[in-house]
């Protein structure tokens, strides 16, 4: 974890942290965060919220949740990308988790994107990751969704080939996730109240041949309630 998301996945898998931020900034704000204003509609964080993102990379959900009017903290385990972070004035320190370095019970939201497929006790980092929210507050954990149709047909076409079916997530993970898996844990932290949803979004730039296939999944997901993403929003228990 250390020797990879501290250094490599920055420094040679996506050193170019302007280009991320103007791609994942439009994306956010059109498909993330208005999903998850929908999920936590009937307990919201309050104006000028405290907000911390763990694992936040170049800080590009800071900025989007800074827009909105949110007070931001983050964390990540990059020099390089907590300098970047810094140089576009978040508030964002070194750190990793177990051990989050950020004060806990002092912020109205805890958001952690593609964190939690990554480590290896999921049970330990959601319940930091509600630990860091007061009572009432709000915790968003973002992640693969475990089963989609693409990963199905992918099954399928190999047993009937004989072969053993692949693994759909990256090599890097270490988990994946339904939601009843992240639902659970939540609960299973102090949470009192777990909304869930899968979602995807549509690349800028598709091949023909890429948006026909993809295309397909994607119908047979919306149908199925599935996609590539899944989102789980929770309360933190008010007497918790």
């Amino acid at each position: 974890m250390e020797a990879y998301y501290g250094h490599s996945y920055f420094e040679e898998q996506w050193p170019d942290s302007d280009a991320i931020w103007r791609q994942n900034t439009e994306v956010y704000k059109r498909y993330e965060l208005p999903l998850m204003r929908e999920l936590w509609a009937d307990w919201p964080p309050p104006l000028s919220a405290a907000a911390a993102e763990v694992g936040c990379g170049y800080g590009v959900m800071l900025g989007a949740l800074r827009d909105a009017g949110f007070r931001t903290q983050g964390c990540d385990l990059s020099a390089k990308a907590v300098a970047i972070c810094r140089s576009r004035g978040l508030d964002v320190v070194e750190g990793k988790t177990p051990g989050i370095p950020l004060p806990m019970a002092t912020f109205d939201l805890s958001i952690a994107r593609h964190i939690i497929e990554h480590l290896p006790d999921p049970r330990v980092f959601v319940k930091e990751m509600v630990d860091l929210v007061r009572p009432g507050g709000v915790v968003v954990i973002v992640t693969e969704d475990a089963w989609t149709s693409q990963y199905g047909w992918d099954r399928l076409r190999a047993r009937m080939r004989g072969r053993i079916p692949p693994i759909r997530s990256s090599a890097d993970h270490t988990f994946v996730f339904q939601a009843s898996h992240l639902r659970t844990l939540l609960l299973e932290a102090g949470c009192d109240d777990v909304r869930t949803r899968s979602f995807s979004f549509r690349p800028a730039r598709e091949s023909l041949h890429w948006r026909l296939y993809k295309g397909l999944f994607r119908a047979i997901d919306h149908r199925i309630g599935h996609s590539e993403f899944l989102m789980a929003v929770s309360r933190r228990a008010p007497g918790g």
